[in-house]
């Protein structure tokens, strides 16, 4: 621990120091990066495949993984690592850049980050739970302090409407008016598939044909108690596992990695069912598909909590169910963005019998709740049309014009 913090002031330092003999005031380029510099992913990947595709120049992706950068390289695309001598050239001499958690998507550290760049904040997503600055019980000090430092940077932020520009604000230290309304570039996938999601289904279904697709995919939690997976009195993994597989159903498992790593009722449960039913319920994780947008085209119904994941799902005008299992102690701690059970687009379920019931008639094709589904999506978007990245990009144009 000792030597990690020694080498990241280290870097720190020489980061710095280049700033002496690199600038960017006649420099065009833009820089993009992701959770923490460890994935290539989310909206910075959807608008950099967009950028790559248009063929515009001097542009870079930012990562300290080395397995990122291999296979980027691999393909001929434009990488740098975030603790290399030419990543810190590139940060030096960016003028822009785009990020979606937070500036050690880009840089080593936040305090390596130059003054004159300008973010753009692409977000990981707009759930109906706080996040960031705007979080009850507040979060660590160096996460408000990278938070701070990269809003008062910040070119702009974006959004997917209006509404939620409002109520997202608060959570990065932002105005509405910091915020663009041109949409999420990852959802540009949901609308229109790329070539390597269907490839990525087809090898994890191995063709297989289901009936329906349903994927269970709950919000991870800050704080104590974890994440409780199925947190029914009637809890049957055997009725359940029996029903899935009888109906040739697909049931898919996607608890956040965290919860599976030191959440041991979470890996239980998760492990029984996939042991009842190998072929018919299956974990989904980040592991097997990094980005949750290529899987959710393919999946006719969600199960989901407080997490931003049923935002987008809407988009696909398909079933949602809740299990808001600690709905009180989740506000209290965490707090909400906007009234939650009175926005809901779809029903609770409070038990495994009610569960079963809507899964056989999502089975028969009866969708009780599309009102309501209409209803929270006209909030949440403006424009749903595959065109995000081109909005996104005409934005940072009209800055440089």
């Amino acid at each position: 621990m000792l030597k990690k913090r020694i080498y990241k002031i280290g870097m720190v330092c020489l980061t710095r120091l280049a700033g002496v003999f690199y600038h960017n005031n006649k420099s065009s380029v833009i820089l993009f990066g992701a959770r923490n510099g460890d994935y290539y992913m989310d909206n910075s990947r959807a608008l950099f495949e967009w950028y790559v595709a248009s063929g515009r120049k001097d542009f870079y992706w930012m990562t300290r993984s080395t397995e990122v950068y291999d296979l980027l390289k691999k393909n001929g695309l434009p990488v740098a690592r975030i603790d290399s001598l030419e990543g810190i050239r590139l940060l030096h001499q960016a003028k822009f850049a785009f990020y979606t958690n937070r500036l050690r998507d880009i840089a080593i550290d936040e305090r390596a980050v130059p003054k004159s760049l300008k973010m753009i904040f692409l977000s990981h997503g707009q759930s109906v739970k706080n996040t960031r600055l705007a979080v009850n019980d507040g979060v660590d000090v160096g996460y408000r302090k990278d938070t701070l430092k990269a809003s008062a940077q910040m070119a702009f932020a974006i959004s997917t409407s209006p509404f939620m520009a409002g109520v997202q604000a608060l959570s990065n230290g932002l105005q509405p008016q910091d915020y663009k309304i041109t949409g999420f570039p990852r959802n540009d996938w949901m609308l229109n598939p790329p070539d390597e999601a269907l490839a990525d289904w087809h090898k994890f279904t191995g063709g297989h044909k289901y009936s329906k697709v349903i994927l269970y995919a709950p919000t991870w939690r800050r704080n104590e108690p974890k994440t409780i997976m199925f947190p029914f009195s009637d809890f049957d993994a055997v009725q359940l596992a029996g029903f899935i597989t009888r109906n040739n159903m697909l049931l898919l498992l996607r608890p956040h990695l965290q919860d599976l790593r030191d959440n041991g009722a979470c890996k239980l449960v998760t492990r029984m069912l996939c042991a009842l039913s190998p072929n018919n319920i299956r974990l989904a994780t980040i592991d097997d598909f990094v980005e949750a947008n290529y899987l959710l085209p393919f999946v006719d119904a969600l199960i989901s909590d407080y997490s931003s994941i049923y935002h987008d799902f809407l988009l696909l005008k398909r079933p949602v169910y809740f299990i808001p299992y600690d709905l009180d102690s989740f506000d209290q701690v965490n707090g909400f963005k906007y009234p939650y059970k009175e926005n809901l687009p779809g029903p609770i379920l409070n038990n495994q019998l009610q569960m079963i019931r809507e899964f056989d008639l999502l089975l028969k094709g009866v969708d009780l709740h599309e009102k309501r589904r209409v209803k929270l999506t006209n909030m949440i978007y403006t424009d749903v049309d595959g065109l995000a990245c081109e909005r996104v990009a005409t934005e940072l144009e009209n800055l440089t014009a």
